[in-house]
């Protein structure tokens, strides 16, 4: 054990080549700056910030919320000053941290807005944190040559890869279900609605298409990082994740998860990739990456350290599987469905409206959601029973406060998941103003529909 151990920390902190995460670095930055810059474009601040009077948070982050006034500008505008940092390469950890932070407590306020790829940027901004990225390519760099460092030990770049290899290959995980490969559900509706895709859109309604997309995708999800390092398969397999992307930009209008996509992938390319594209390293270093003694200093991996990758690494390869912990279609139940690389697997829309009933007055009546949430908040709360349950509770304080006691609500609810037959999520018979939200399993979501999709 004593060995392996030793064996395990002399591979991670082999020298390799610094420039790829160098781009990296520059790549991540520049998306940041683009994603950041769309909220202010898009008027989402507004949308997601200020208009919205109740808020979905994250179990166990309820105290997370938006800032008064014009916080969440000043929020945002922080944010984009930090990501620029991180491109140029000037104080570049600090602003790590800064947009690591508040990137992530955005997107904590409210589980409306959730998306893969936001949990994507807080994971890899939680890595990038502990790197010293800004060695080269960087304001810093110019400024003091003798902080260059051309290298940097292997668990970095390992690192970044094992963090972008886990969306392609959890998500290809993810797409092995009857609905993907048997029905080839969601991507007959999503095909359909999109003849007017340029070359291909006329095929899009045949059946054969949208089996041929799902066994495709999903097969691209499951090897395109084998091929990404293969050093003879690698510029093609590039080509193929550039179109990849595109193609999916372009039909499912899904923000920059695509571009993001596309700027991280390089990064399982050979760590010496970018050197023929920059000058920042003496020819000697490109013909070999052993670093003279003072180069290499700091490479050193302590065995704390060494502990917290693996559990963090450990983590993220359990955390995607946590599904199977609970009963029944987690497509339907969404039980372990975020944070678990679960991409454009369905197509669920819904309706919910509350019943309240005050027992004490015998006093009936109907609460839609549209009269407390935005019309988003309403459309994203009808299919996910954590959020019709944190809904319900607001259904019950917004009638409270109107001098009612003791009010009991109840859900009824009809959802349609992949062309499947309307059917009610959420039992309407339960009072879900006494249910709690947390991890364990919600007994009063009721089974998903047994019938296969009807298209």
């Amino acid at each position: 054990m004593v060995r392996t151990v030793a064996a395990a920390r002399k591979y991670l902190e082999a020298p390799v080549d610094a420039a790829s995460l160098a781009v990296f670095r520059v790549a991540f930055g520049a998306m940041m700056m683009t994603l950041t810059v769309r909220y202010f474009t898009h008027g989402w601040i507004r949308e997601y910030y200020l208009v919205p009077t109740h808020f979905f948070s994250y179990y166990g982050f309820a105290w997370v919320r938006p800032w008064p006034g014009s916080g969440m500008y000043v929020h945002y505008a922080l944010m984009l000053a930090a990501a620029a940092c991180v491109t140029m390469g000037v104080w570049y950890r600090p602003a790590m941290i800064v947009f690591g932070a508040l990137f992530t407590y955005a997107h904590l306020i409210d589980q409306t807005n959730y998306l893969n790829h936001y949990f994507q940027v807080t994971w890899l901004c939680l890595w990038m944190m502990a790197m010293p990225l800004d060695r080269m390519l960087s304001i810093r760099s110019w400024r003091d040559p003798a902080a260059t460092r051309p290298v940097v030990p292997r668990w970095m770049l390992g690192a970044i890869r094992f963090q972008v290899g886990l969306v392609y290959v959890f998500g290809g995980i993810a797409k092995l279900r009857s609905d993907w490969l048997i029905h080839a559900q969601p991507l007959s509706l999503w095909l359909a609605a999109n003849r007017e895709f340029p070359v291909l859109g006329a095929l899009f309604s045949e059946k054969w298409m949208a089996y041929a997309f799902s066994w495709a995708g999903a097969l691209f999800d499951l090897t395109i990082v084998l091929w990404l390092s293969i050093p003879r398969t690698r510029a093609a397999a590039y080509v193929v994740v550039i179109l990849f992307h595109l193609i999916t930009a372009k039909l499912f209008q899904i923000g920059m998860f695509p571009w993001i996509m596309i700027a991280s992938a390089p990064v399982m390319f050979s760590p010496s990739w970018p050197r023929r594209w920059i000058a920042l390293a003496h020819a000697s270093s490109h013909r070999s990456i052993e670093p003279a003694p003072e180069v290499g200093r700091g490479l050193g991996l302590r065995k704390r350290t060494l502990a917290g990758i693996s559990v963090f690494a450990l983590f993220q390869v359990l955390c995607p599987l946590r599904h199977w912990l609970y009963p029944g279609n987690a497509l339907w139940t969404e039980e372990g469905f975020r944070f678990a690389w679960n991409v454009m697997l369905m197509e669920k829309s819904g309706s919910v409206s509350f019943d309240l009933v005050e027992p004490s007055s015998g006093k009936k009546w109907t609460l839609e959601p549209t009269e407390f949430l935005t019309r988003y908040q309403t459309k994203m709360m009808s299919t996910q029973p954590d959020m019709i349950l944190k809904a319900a509770h607001i259904a019950k304080a917004i009638v409270e406060e109107k001098g009612h006691s003791g009010v009991k609500v109840y859900a009824r609810s009809a959802v349609v998941l992949n062309a499947r037959r309307p059917a009610p999520l959420v039992d309407p018979t339960v009072d879900l103003s006494q249910e709690r939200d947390g991890f364990g399993h919600k007994n009063w979501i009721l089974p998903a529909p047994s019938s296969p999709p009807e298209l």
